[in-house]
């Protein structure tokens, strides 16, 4: 079974922050969008620390999700980044900012309760990675084994990167 899990939570991060770096990085005008929503999720810390350690963390999180013997380092990193993340879209909430998030391309959307609970919940897979990867060893799994985890992760995945659109289905405004 942590043959499953890792596997699941990894490629759920290896897709998450392969997406997020991307849509910060993929232009100069995307990259700009992104350091000008930094001052509202990380007051008092220079954008120009900032948005490069974010950068930087994301890259790291990829590269160790993909590299054998690396999840854990990967998963830990993750979490931080989480806490960090988490806590800026809390400041942005209680500071009643309009500030989008800008995490998995343009959006207009203003950080809210949903980007808490997905946040929330991308920090409980990476708990329940970091505690598989930690685990004992396990046993190459089988092909079905391998294919639901795979399957499972791209759904986990596909749930976070829609988590606007998801959010937007439950607002009461339609």
């Amino acid at each position: 079974m942590s043959g499953y899990a890792v596997i699941c939570c990894r490629l759920v991060f290896g897709v998450v922050f392969a997406v997020s770096l991307l849509s910060k990085t993929r232009s100069r005008g995307r990259y700009a969008d992104f350091v000008a929503a930094v001052p509202g999720l990380a007051p008092g810390i220079p954008v120009r620390l900032a948005a490069p350690a974010v950068i930087a963390g994301e890259a790291a999180v990829i590269v160790a999700m993909v590299l054998p013997g690396t999840a854990p380092l990967g998963f830990a990193v993750a979490v931080l980044l989480l806490i960090a993340f988490t806590a800026g879209i809390v400041h942005a909430i209680r500071q009643q900012q309009s500030v989008s998030c800008q995490c998995f391309g343009a959006s207009k959307v203003p950080v809210g309760p949903a980007h808490v609970v997905r946040n929330g919940f991308l920090l409980l897979v990476a708990a329940v990675g970091l505690i598989a990867a930690l685990g004992p060893g396990y046993a190459q799994p089988s092909v079905g084994v391998l294919t639901s985890a795979v399957l499972t992760g791209a759904v986990a995945a596909a749930a976070v990167l829609l988590t606007d659109e998801i959010a937007d289905l439950f607002r009461s405004n339609h």
